[in-house]
């Protein structure tokens, strides 16, 4: 009898600890709508996630300057070529014209220090701009999309923590065996 309380308390900590874990990952996501007054974090709270990410977005990863600083003289030469070679007009047909056009663009949108000019870009992607966009794409997005998109980058993380809720409740079952409940 000794021998079986080993092997069946150890067994049903993991059992249980590993449940715990599964359904606590899925309370995370589910119920999607609201059933006795509970309701999965990410439905709950998608408009709010959605404005964090927005401002972590802007503030740590993309803002305006540094979407000036992607635009440098090169860059904006090469984009200046493509516009000329799309939208064809006979003047560009002359290589002065063009290469005068072209300089003079360039001139005008790039800043001493080789990168597209400040108060332009900021006149244009004010510092609101990225957080708008990334907090209004959240709030849109379907929210069995966006758990798709959670479980797919966090897959490993989530399982390891499914699985040491078993290994915990596996421990804890295997301490409770040596008490002698």
């Amino acid at each position: 009898m000794n021998i079986i309380k080993f092997l069946i308390y150890p067994s049903i900590g993991a059992f249980l600890g590993f449940i715990t874990n599964f359904i606590a990952i899925k309370l995370l996501f589910r119920p999607r709508r609201k059933i006795f007054g509970i309701q999965g974090l990410l439905p709950k709270r998608q408009k709010e996630l959605a404005k964090k990410a927005g401002e972590i977005v802007n503030n740590y990863l993309v803002n305006s300057e540094d979407i000036r600083m992607q635009l440098d003289k090169t860059s904006l030469e090469k984009a200046v070529d493509n516009y000329l070679d799309r939208n064809r007009n006979p003047l560009w047909d002359f290589g002065i014209a063009r290469k005068l056009a072209k300089n003079i663009i360039v001139a005008l949108l790039i800043d001493k220090d080789g990168y597209f000019n400040r108060n332009i870009i900021e006149s244009i992607i004010h510092n609101e701009m990225v957080l708008n966009i990334v907090q209004k794409k959240i709030e849109e997005f379907d929210i069995i999309k966006l758990e798709g998109l959670v479980k797919k980058a966090s897959g490993p993380e989530i399982r390891f923590i499914i699985v040491t809720g078993a290994v915990l409740g596996f421990l804890i079952g295997l301490v409770e065996s040596f008490i002698g409940f």
